[in-house]
């Protein structure tokens, strides 16, 4: 009854291999970035300091500014900052990081 729809031998082989193939393209989810984006980070922007600031000042948006490139905190913390201290002297133009907040 089902010998009108039945694979043969090479055609039951062909479906393997393209199932096969079906399933390699599907591909992986990687999370994060790749190694070939590494070099475009730094048109990213991150929280640098616009003033100098004293050990012990507030940090806030009088003496921090969100700008490129990405070697600072990034924008995502700017709330965070917010009138935490310096734990050092910063000059302008530096790149903000958690070991500089107190």
């Amino acid at each position: 009854v089902d010998a009108a729809f039945s694979l043969e031998p090479h055609e039951l082989k062909s479906l393997v291999t393209e199932t096969e193939r079906a399933w390699q393209a599907l591909g992986g989810v990687c999370y994060g970035g790749t190694q070939a984006e590494d070099k475009a980070k730094q048109y990213r922007r991150s929280i640098y300091v616009s003033k100098d600031i004293k050990p012990g000042e507030a940090l806030g948006p009088h003496n921090l500014k969100i700008v490129r490139p990405a070697f600072g905190l990034a924008p995502a913390h700017w709330d965070s900052v917010q009138q935490k201290t310096a734990k050092t002297a910063l000059p302008k133009g530096t790149a903000l990081k958690w070991e500089h907040i107190g």
